[in-house]
This record gives C-alpha cells, sequence and structure tokens, in this order.
C-alpha cells in the first residue's frame, strides 16, 4: 500500500502585513481563553475567527464539563475512566494533569460569569460517576462561548473576524515566525485578501476536520486548517487515524456534512437506542449498555445498520419515556433540533446513525501547547496531548481546551522571553508551493472517508481511498482562493488519517478494522507522522506513559 505526496498551496502576494506578539489562529475555547490569558499577563494578541466570532464547534457542543465535583466521586476514578476510554494509548501523566485542573476550569467559568446548572450532575458515556457539568440543560458550549467571547471583547485582544491562515512562515533555522493569512471577500467567489502576520508565537486552536467526511458533527468552517498548516510546516502529526463518531446524531436522508447531534446526556436521562422494531441495540453488547464508551455504542450500531439480512440507513432513539417536561427543561436544544426536522421527541422516534465528531489525534503538543517546532503551539482539538489516546472519553474536550488554553498563556511569558521580535520579509522563508487541490474534488474524497475511514475500516477500503487521494486533480492556475485552500487542507488531513489507519492493524478504540478486528499487543503505540519535502514520514513511537 503506497502513500501519496501532500500537496502544497499555490504561491501567493501579500498586500499588507502586521507585527505581534502571539497570533492565535481559532476563537473557540481553546482560542478564547489562550487570547484572554495571554492579554491579561500584558502580550499583544491577535485572534483569528475564520467566521464570525459566533461560529464554530464550542457553541455546538451539547453535552458539558468532566470535573470532580460532586459527592462520591475521585480523582483517580475519572483517571480511570479516561484511560480505560483510551485503550492503552493515554499519556497518564497528562491525563492526571488534566482531571487534577479540571474543577479549577469550572471555578475560572463562574469568576467570568458562566451560569451553569443547579440540579444533578450528568452522566455520559465511559463515566463510572456523574461528574458532567452543564449550562442551560444541553447548551454548555454556548455558555462557555458567551463568556469567553464577551471578556475577549473587554479585553485588549485585537480580533480579525473572517480571516483564515493560510501556511506558516518560518525563518532559516525552522522556527514559524508568522503566518500567511487570508481575509475571506464575503462574496460569492469568496476570493483572499492575503497579508502577513509576523509574530513571536504561532498558536493553532482551529478545531477537528470533521468536514474531511460526508456526515459531520462539525459546522461547515472545520476542515482541517491548522492540522493541515502544522503538517506542511513539518510538524510532528500523532494518532490522527482516531476519529471518534458520535453514536446519536440525527439522520436526515440525502443530508450532507454537518448534521445535528443528539447530547449523549439523553441517554443518561434514560433515552435508548433501538432498531425498527423497539429492540434495545445495546442490550447484551456492554455492562454499561446505552452508556458504553462511543465506540462500542457507534461499532455496535454499524454492525446492525451494516447487516447482511436486514441493512438500514439509520436506527433510532426512544426518548419518549424522559416526558415532554424534562426534554424540553433539560434538552431544549435537542428538542428544538428535532422539531425543525419535522420529529416529536416526546411522542416520535429519533433517526440516528453514527457520524464524524471528534479527532482523537491532530498535532503532537503538551497541556501547555508546545508542538514540536519552536514557534508553533497548539491547543484544543487541534493537538493529540496524550489524554484522549485512542478514544476520547465524552466531555473530556471543553475542560482540555479550556485547560490548555491557560496553560499556554503562563509558559509564553517564558518563552517570548527569550524570542527576539518576530522578523518581517525579506527575513522570512517562503512556504513550499504546489498547485492545490482541484475544490469539486471535495464531495468524492468526503464519501470515500466515510465509507472507508468511518466507524469500520478494511485493507482494500483503504487503499481505495489513497488510490484516490493520490490521482486528486491539481486547482486550475489561478489567484487562492477558499475553495482551494479547504479542499487542500481537507486533502491533507484525509491523507494523514487514512495513511495511519492502512498502517494500524488492529482494532482499538475508535479504530476498528474488519480485517484485524481484535486488539493487538504490538499495536499498543502511536504512530507519529511528519512531512518532508511533500512525503509523509512515518514514525512509530509510545508516547509516555502508555
Amino acid at each position: 500500500m503506497k502513500v501519496g505526496s501532500l500537496k502544497y498551496l499555490p504561491s501567493t502576494e501579500h498586500s499588507w502585513q502586521r507585527e505581534t506578539d502571539i497570533v492565535i489562529i481559532g476563537a473557540g475555547a481553546a482560542g478564547l481563553s489562550a487570547a484572554l490569558d495571554s492579554s491579561r499577563r500584558g502580550h499583544r494578541v491577535i485572534l483569528l475567527s475564520k467566521g464570525n466570532l459566533r461560529g464554530g464547534s464550542t457553541l455546538l457542543a451539547q453535552g458539558g464539563l468532566a470535573a470532580v465535583v460532586g459527592k462520591g466521586d475521585s480523582l483517580n476514578s475519572h483517571v480511570n475512566d479516561t484511560l480505560v476510554a483510551a485503550a492503552g494509548l493515554a499519556d497518564e501523566t497528562m491525563v492526571r494533569e488534566l482531571v487534577a485542573a479540571a474543577p479549577g476550569a469550572v471555578r475560572y467559568l463562574a469568576g467570568l460569569g458562566a451560569r451553569f446548572d443547579n440540579g444533578p450532575l450528568g452522566l455520559e458515556g465511559g463515566h463510572s460517576h456523574r461528574r458532567i457539568v452543564h449550562a442551560g440543560g444541553d447548551a454548555i458550549g454556548a455558555e462557555i462561548h458567551r463568556v469567553l467571547r464577551r471578556a475577549v471583547s473587554d479585553s485588549d485582544v485585537e480580533t480579525m473576524e473572517n480571516a483564515v491562515a493560510i501556511d506558516a512562515l518560518t525563518n532559516s533555522r525552522g522556527d514559524v515566525i508568522g503566518i500567511l493569512v487570508g481575509k475571506i471577500n464575503q462574496t460569492v467567489d469568496q476570493g483572499l485578501d492575503v497579508g502577513i502576520i509576523a509574530a513571536r508565537a504561532v498558536v493553532v486552536a482551529t478545531g477537528g476536520f470533521g468536514q474531511a467526511f460526508s456526515s459531520s458533527t462539525n459546522p461547515a468552517e472545520v476542515t482541517g486548517d491548522g492540522l493541515a498548516l502544522a503538517a506542511r510546516a513539518g510538524a510532528e502529526i500523532t494518532n490522527v487515524e482516531f476519529v471518534q463518531f458520535h453514536p446519536t446524531v440525527l439522520y436526515v436522508p440525502g443530508q450532507r456534512g454537518q448534521s445535528p447531534l443528539i447530547t449523549e446526556a439523553i441517554r443518561g436521562a434514560g433515552a435508548t437506542i433501538v432498531d425498527a422494531k423497539g429492540t434495545p441495540v445495546m442490550r447484551g453488547q456492554h455492562a454499561r449498555g446505552d452508556l458504553a464508551p462511543r465506540d462500542v455504542v457507534s461499532y455496535t450500531m454499524f454492525q446492525r445498520m451494516h447487516s447482511p439480512v436486514e441493512p438500514v440507513a439509520n436506527l433510532w432513539l426512544d426518548a419518549r419515556a424522559i416526558g415532554d417536561v424534562r426534554l424540553d427543561k433539560d434538552f431544549p436544544t435537542t428538542v428544538e433540533l428535532c422539531r425543525q426536522a419535522g420529529v416529536d421527541p416526546s411522542s416520535e422516534l429519533i433517526p440516528i446513525a453514527p457520524a464524524a465528531h471528534y479527532a482523537c489525534g491532530g498535532v503532537r503538543a503538551d497541556l501547555d501547547g508546545n508542538s514540536s517546532i519552536r514557534g508553533l503551539y497548539v491547543v484544543g482539538e487541534a493537538a493529540a496531548t496524550g489524554v484522549h489516546g485512542a478514544n476520547r472519553l465524552a466531555s473530556n474536550s471543553l475542560t482540555e481546551a479550556l485547560i490548555s488554553g491557560r496553560r499556554l498563556a503562563r509558559q509564553l511569558d517564558d518563552a517570548l522571553s527569550s524570542r527576539s521580535s518576530p522578523l518581517a520579509p525579506p527575513g522570512c522563508v517562503n512556504p513550499a508551493q504546489g498547485r492545490g487541490v482541484e475544490s469539486s474534488t471535495r464531495e468524492t474524497v468526503s464519501t470515500k472517508m466515510s465509507t472507508h475511514v468511518g466507524v469500520v475500516r478494511s485493507r482494500t477500503g483503504l487503499e481505495d481511498i489513497l488510490d484516490t487521494l493520490a490521482s486528486a486533480p491539481d486547482s486550475p492556475a489561478a489567484p487562492l482562493d477558499l475553495a482551494t485552500l479547504e479542499a487542500t487542507n481537507l486533502h491533507t488531513v484525509s491523507l494523514l488519517a487514512a495513511w495511519a489507519a492502512s498502517l494500524r492493524e488492529e482494532s482499538r478504540g475508535c479504530h476498528r478494522r474488519s480485517d484485524f478486528p481484535e486488539v493487538a499487543d504490538r499495536w499498543g503505540h502511536s504512530i507519529s507522522l511528519h512531512v518532508f519535502e511533500g512525503e509523509i514520514i512515518t514514525h512509530v513511537e509510545t508516547m509516555a506513559g502508555a
């Protein structure tokens, strides 16, 4: 099985230039918290948002913050649940640091004015205790984003909306010293007004790459931009084959792109996954039933949906026993999404199917955001810190985003004191150049990614997607626009994920192979990749504590 070469972006001419201490790419929980705390420490910060500040994945989060704040729970229990879900690939040191800091993250948000629910803590898949902190029933993401966005707007952080990072700029030593940025023209052609932001620290906080798949809970702007930028710069990428598929995503026939999430907490309240005959799908499949880890639930659903006897396009979520009063009170977001699709969850079954949800891997970094490249930092879903390993424990990700964003701000005090002011051109080394990828390839690639790099993978399927990626046509010679940038970034992350999946000949966590259905001890380690002159270099090594 061969892997194709990486596609580089077309050359661009820049028409403007800025200089700052820190430029942060992405305005979700990780980017906002890093920006706010960095600004409070006296650093000049420019925060880029691909759309406006009211977009992104954080706003859509329905689950909550996982933290040991309730009676009868313990830090060791939270650690153990995280390690079990991670299927042997977590860094226990990072997990313990995350769990220990989680209650402080909740207090931090409360100090900013977050309005958390006063009712019982939530219970989600893989958790042995109720430890999920909620807001607005199932609107925790919107509340976190609201308080962080307000605090940032009241700070000295400079925000740049409708701006996308294109490539990292480096010096002769390979240190990242800035980025190429495209201001997106709000017109039909979505052309880019390209400029340079020179900075002493570049922070990637762009989230995952859900739009690489035909169905995802991620919004349209989540196209792997930060991961692709870091890969082209030569950063180490790890665990990228581990993509978590959320089992309960609202199924709408023929729908592509973003699909509405049905929060896992509704199963914690008593909802059950059933087939068309009303038979519980998870009965006898796992000790925790419908609250088994997400990889187990999604895989069990996949097997039922692809039964050779009676294949089906979707299954159902039965939430009727919860009652309309509690549904409206505790799950208003879910109820509204269902009603928009013509489903009344208090009296009807909700059609569901697994969809791409969360990238457990990404740019290798620690909880302070340090990557393998000096000057490049990564936080949030774009980072692979070792906390999630082969499968993320529900509601650990928002907690991680807040903790890593704040830790990054603290450690940048020392890092920036040893770095001189950023070098403006001609001190920059131009990024490698190519033709990019033809934007019309996106639908074909995303369909094959869902089919072959979805819940279950196989050698023949992975060979097919890798062949498709290798033969992807170049973009026609023209000024770089948003469509070409996104198509090229999605091609890059798809190539990395499919190649890593083809190498891992076992089933572990949220990576399942039909031709290698068992966990293999010899694969109890991480696969790391980096790009050198367009070629993907593979490293196999054990993460600390694994």
